[in-house]
């Protein structure tokens, strides 16, 4: 009978401790997660989306220019209809998939000559998986170029060969040596490049010397094959791309963020809130130069 009673009495301490264990275990999780939720609160582990900058749309300054949408023209299918149709430049528009981790996006202006001005129209919607979607008008982004210089250069180009230039490409001038870095280009002005009649404008990022004037160019692929005689350089001077240094927003109330047009003939810039939207429009309304919209998500 002794033995018994010791036995259950040994059974009711083992399970006092293991309920006594598993509130102690419950406890220090519960401490842990709360000291990394107050950890998380002060900022000091949370980031930013480090995104680089990169170019949202291009434009040139021959033929017309895309107005406006219309309030019955704000629908992703109906602005591919338009783009596709390119009649009154509306070839031009620019379409933008926003990435997912991006809150919001910087802005800044650039072309070709000091004092001319570039207008954007912006528009926002939400995609997701779908075909369509509406599209909300942002605002207008109305820039005048500045006299500081940026990395971007841009050229005219002519015989084109059957690899089409991607962005990213590394380009070397056959006879020069020189290199650099594709990062836009534009509709092509005349030819094909199937036929190797290929012909427009080309720019690159951080242009590394002077090509040849008519210097044929061979292009180093991402998987380092190199493609020979790609096209050639119709001049021998990159034309610089200015910043903008003055922006006027014609604004949504409720998106944009900030404007800024610096006193010192710097970098002009907007912020805007994209609150959720995947996709934005770019409809270049003026440009009377060759322009570029820079964007940069964070």
């Amino acid at each position: 009978m002794d033995i018994e009673l010791d036995i259950r009495k040994l059974i009711r301490n083992n399970n006092l401790r293991n309920s006594k264990m598993k509130k102690m275990i419950l406890l220090i999780l519960m401490v842990t997660f709360s000291a990394g939720s107050v950890f998380s609160a002060t900022g000091e582990v949370l980031e930013t989306t480090q995104a680089v900058w990169q170019i949202a749309d291009t434009t040139t300054s021959a033929g017309d220019e895309p107005t406006a949408l219309s309030e019955t023209e704000r629908t992703k299918k109906l602005v591919d209809a338009a783009i596709a149709a390119a009649t009154s430049g509306d070839g031009e528009i620019s379409l933008f998939q926003i990435p997912p981790k991006w809150n919001a996006i910087r802005f800044r202006g650039i072309g070709i000559t000091d004092g001319e001005t570039v207008t954007h129209q912006i528009y926002l919607g939400t995609l997701g998986t779908g075909a369509d979607c509406e599209l909300s008008y942002a605002g207008q982004l109305a820039w005048t170029l500045g006299t500081q210089q940026t990395i971007y250069d841009q050229i005219t180009f002519t015989d084109g060969g059957t690899y089409v230039p991607q962005v990213g490409d590394t380009v070397k001038g056959i006879t020069s040596g020189k290199t650099a870095v594709i990062v836009a280009i534009s509709d092509l002005s005349s030819g094909t490049w199937a036929a190797g009649t290929a012909a427009g404008t080309i720019t690159y990022r951080s242009a590394n010397g002077t090509f040849g004037d008519s210097e044929t160019i061979s292009i180093l692929r991402g998987n380092s094959v190199e493609t020979p005689d790609a096209y050639t350089h119709a001049a021998s001077d990159l034309i610089d791309f200015e910043f903008a240094d003055t922006l006027a927003i014609t604004a949504k109330t409720g998106i944009w963020v900030t404007a800024v047009s610096p006193a010192d003939n710097t970098n002009a810039e907007a912020e805007i809130d994209i609150k959720g939207a995947d996709y934005m429009v770019i409809v270049t309304s003026t440009s009377t130069v060759d322009s570029k919209l820079l964007i940069k998500g964070f």
